[in-house]
This record gives C-alpha cells, structure tokens and sequence, in this order.
C-alpha cells in the first residue's frame, strides 16, 4: 500500500496519461522516445496512442522500415519523456519494447522509407490516395509496414517543478508490489 503522498501522485500520473489520449493537444500526446544506435542514444517525437498503468505499458506507432525499429530490435530497452510546461511536470519511464507486427488494422502506406533522403519534398503518402480515403485495398498495402511499439515500464521518474522547492519521486515497479522513495530533485 503507497502512503497518501505517494498514492495522490501515482494516480495524478494515470490521470495525465489518460488526458493525453482524449486529447490530442494534451503536452503528454506526442513525447521523447530514446534507444540506442549502436553506442549513441537516438530521440526522436512519437505519439501515445494507448496506456496502461495497471499493466505497465503503452504504445506508439511506427513503420517497420524506421531506423528506431532497428535499434529496438536490437535493444529493446526504453526511455521516454512526458513534459507539461504548463503544468510543470516531467514524467521519465525506463523499460523494455515489445514489437507487434501484423496485428492491427491500421497500416502505414508511404512509399518511402522513413528518413530516406528525397531530391523533393514528398508527404509520404502514396500519390492515388493523398486527396481521398484510402480503399481497403489500399490499407492493405500499408498493412505489411505498420508497427506498434508497447514500451513495458518498470519505473517511473515523477518531477513536478515548484518555486517552493521541486519535488521529485521515482516508482520502480514489480510484479508484486511498488516501491517508491523521494529523490532529491
């Protein structure tokens, strides 16, 4: 059982997270995702699309053929950064990706690779479907590149910035139990 204080915060992050996927202008809807490439840690901006906090996970999106999913395949360990600067609070989780392909029915249809270099711009959306909705026929093409990353959190690094003084926790999470401490901000 968390003490009060800790409680209040633990269910002001699962309060956070749930905003953000109502709310796509929510600061906690698109967040820092990092991995490793090779020895050097690579961030780029993804968007939550799903959250759990009683299974300790959540997901973003991407396309197979994506640099970081190279790099999650071959780590699959995590960060992520949530920040509010109107709110004032950083949320860090730490953990390990789980990658599902072919099992959602969204699909990613760019004709190119993402972050392949192009002689012009191009939206990455395929050229018979840029100005209309996609056929089922066409989903089915981008089926084949579609990724969901569920990112499985084992701690959770809680700082809300305050002139009276920061106050700083971390929630380490088990399968039996939370244990939590204050950190000095």
């Amino acid at each position: 059982m968390l003490k009060k204080e800790f409680k209040e915060i633990y269910e002001k992050i699962e309060s956070l997270m749930s905003q953000a996927l109502k709310n796509s202008a929510h600061p906690y809807r698109t967040f820092s995702l990092a991995s490793i490439d090779e020895k050097m840690p690579s961030l780029r901006t993804v968007v939550l699309r799903d959250f759990s906090l009683e299974e300790n996970h959540f997901d973003c999106h991407s396309d197979l053929r994506s640099p970081k999913i190279k790099q999650l395949e071959k780590n699959n360990e995590f960060s992520a950064l949530f920040y509010s600067s109107e709110k004032k609070i950083q949320l860090r989780f730490k953990g390990n990706v789980e990658i599902f392909h072919k099992n959602s029915i969204t699909c990613y249809m760019g004709p190119y690779n993402p972050s392949d270099t192009l002689e012009e711009y191009h939206p990455n959306i395929p050229d018979n479907v840029q100005f209309k909705d996609p056929t089922e026929q066409d989903s089915l093409s981008g089926y084949n590149n579609f990724v969901i990353i569920r990112c499985h959190f084992y701690e959770i690094d809680f700082l809300k910035l305050k002139y009276s003084g920061h106050q700083r926790c971390k929630f380490i999470l088990d399968k039996e139990k939370i244990n939590v401490s204050w950190v000095a901000p």
